[in-house]
C-alpha cells in the first residue's frame, strides 16, 4: 500500500464499532485516538458508575470538544504572536538595509 492510500478501520467507542475509512499513513493516529477516548470514557465510566452509557459518550463528547477549543485557542494566539514577531523583524531588517 501507498502512503495516499485508504484502508477501511473499525474502532470502538464507548462500545458502539465504527466503520471509517482513513489515510494509510494516519492508520496509528485513529488508534491513538481511539485508545485516547477509550481510556477517558473507562474513567469516566468510573467516577459516574451511575449514568447511562448515552450520558459518559455525551460526557467525553463534550470534554474532547473543549480540549480541542482550548488547543485551537493557543495555536491560534501562537500564530498570532509569530506573525507579529515576523513584522518586526522584517521591519528590522528594513531599516538595518536602508541608510
Amino acid at each position: 500500500m501507498k502512503g495516499s492510500d485508504k484502508v477501511e478501520m473499525t474502532i470502538n467507542i464507548g462500545g458502539e464499532f465504527l466503520k471509517l475509512s482513513a489515510d494509510y499513513e494516519q492508520q496509528n493516529l485513529v488508534r491513538e485516538a481511539e485508545f485516547a477516548v477509550k481510556k477517558y470514557y473507562n474513567q469516566l465510566r468510573r467516577e459516574w458508575p451511575d449514568s447511562s452509557d448515552r450520558q459518559i459518550l455525551a460526557m467525553a463528547a463534550y470534554q474532547f470538544s473543549f480540549w480541542y477549543k482550548e488547543l485551537l485557542k493557543i495555536h491560534n494566539d501562537a500564530v498570532e504572536i509569530a506573525h507579529n514577531a515576523n513584522q518586526i523583524l522584517g521591519e528590522c531588517l528594513d531599516s538595518d538595509i536602508k541608510p
